[in-house]
């Protein structure tokens, strides 16, 4: 290791470098690629890498969108400054091009770890985990609770890091339905790394309350967040709140919402990150929206702290509010696709167009990081992305494509509202003797 240097004091340095920066140093001699290539190293470098604040703040973000010229999704990194730049030395190709119709769903980015899932388009049981610093990913076995076993049933997907245990996380909650809506409680099964399956636990969610498959997930102080609802049986009416799952307890925990979002539409709300607390976003309406309300809890699990930030009425038509950038503003995708940035500020309220085009729907955001996770347990991925001159589709063939992936987003938007409203007025008339 070295003639000047205690071992474990090297040990304590390396796990202090970038994760870029040891998959060079491997090469350095056969004793480092032994340490560096160790699972109690990488262990110890994850837990290091989560928890440091490094002397400069890494400001780089990570874009995913889907490209219609390339019929693929794209991950882009980026500097969050004024121009937004592209990151040197950063590219991630991405190798599951076929593996889903259009684009996966991302349900969460933790720690240098993507969770993938083929779940927007139809369900295919695929979920990942996928590391794009080492192309190296990970296929999740199949949990219980599927099609088979069940019949039709909905869930949905939470995923994040554990600090206690040192380990990634997977929380997959599902409903199977019968004639009168979904069956309670759900079963709740989580999957962690370490141990490579699916494990079945038994918690009840409070009160009974219904986290839908499209809403977002928010990680936040080692809990993931969603937006929930139940029925209130007295009043005949619809209450939300904020659930959330702690990943080292694995117990659900319940924050309440601001009073003026209890009882609005539960299908126009869902969670965000933002300032390292939860934000509730309030659009007008799910489907072709046309401003969005942001409140923040100001001080993380203090429910009196909420407060209204800002109402983004985006002219053109918004999209989706995707992020919140450290200067203050805000990125967004307008309606027909395009990626912007916004300042919210009353006296400013200034767009500027960031030059990325997608689907409106296909971007997803977050503070960009890196680890050695699945270093040593994950597949190798080294298929490069097509370019456009390798695609065997003619372009007329290309522009029917690109209008059926948009095509397909609002299918799915408008089929998910229709579906939860009849299910809250069949479920509100059956506990309604009057009707």
């Amino acid at each position: 290791m070295s003639d000047y240097m205690p071992e474990e004091v090297v040990t304590r340095i390396l796990a202090r470098v970038p994760a870029k920066s040891l998959l060079r140093f491997r090469c350095v001699s056969k004793s480092w690629k032994s340490l560096i290539s160790s699972s109690d190293f990488i262990s110890l470098h994850t837990r290091q890498a989560f928890l440091s604040e490094p002397a400069v703040p890494d400001d780089r973000v990570l874009v995913r969108h889907y490209s219609k010229p390339q019929r693929t999704e794209l991950y882009s990194v980026h500097h969050d400054n004024e121009d937004f730049t592209v990151a040197s030395g950063v590219k991630i190709d991405f190798p599951f091009r076929r593996l889903a119709q259009f684009y996966f769903r991302i349900v969460g980015f933790s720690n240098g770890l993507l969770c993938l899932s083929d779940d927007i388009f139809g369900y295919t049981n695929v979920i990942m985990l996928w590391n794009p610093l080492i192309r190296r990913k990970i296929t999740l076995p199949l949990p219980r609770a599927i099609y088979k076993n069940l019949g039709p049933f909905m869930f949905v997907l939470g995923f994040g890091y554990d600090l206690k245990s040192n380990d990634f996380k997977v929380v997959r909650i599902a409903y199977d339905q019968s004639d009168s809506g979904y069956n309670l409680p759900p079963i709740v099964e989580v999957f962690a790394l370490s141990a490579g399956n699916w494990r079945e636990i038994e918690v009840n969610l409070p009160q009974n309350w219904i986290i839908e498959h499209f809403w977002t997930q928010a990680y936040v102080n080692g809990k993931v967040h969603w937006v929930a609802y139940r029925l209130n049986v007295e009043e005949y009416r619809t209450e939300n709140l904020i659930m959330a799952f702690d990943l080292s307890n694995e117990v659900f925990e319940e924050l309440l919402l601001p009073d003026a979002l209890v009882v609005e539409c539960t299908i126009n709300l869902c969670t965000s990150v933002c300032k390292d607390s939860i934000a509730v976003l309030h659009y007008d309406k799910h489907v072709e929206t046309g401003c969005c309300t942001i409140w923040l809890m100001q001080t993380y699990g203090d429910v009196k702290s909420w407060s209204k930030m800002y109402t983004v009425d985006f002219e053109g038509g918004l999209g989706r509010i995707l992020s919140f950038r450290k200067d203050g503003t805000i990125l967004l995708t307008a309606r027909d696709g395009d990626l912007y940035s916004y300042d919210p500020n009353p006296r400013i309220q200034e767009i500027k167009y960031i030059g990325i085009l997608g689907t409106k729907d296909s971007f997803f955001v977050d503070r960009y990081t890196e680890s050695l996770a699945l270093l040593i347990d994950g597949e190798q991925v080294l298929e490069g992305l097509p370019n456009v001159a390798e695609s065997d589709s003619s372009g007329d063939e290309n522009e029917g494509e690109d209008d059926r992936v948009e095509a397909n987003e609002l299918w799915k938007q408008s089929m998910m509202v229709e579906f939860l409203k009849a299910l809250l007025e069949q479920t509100t008339m059956m506990q309604d003797p009057f009707v």
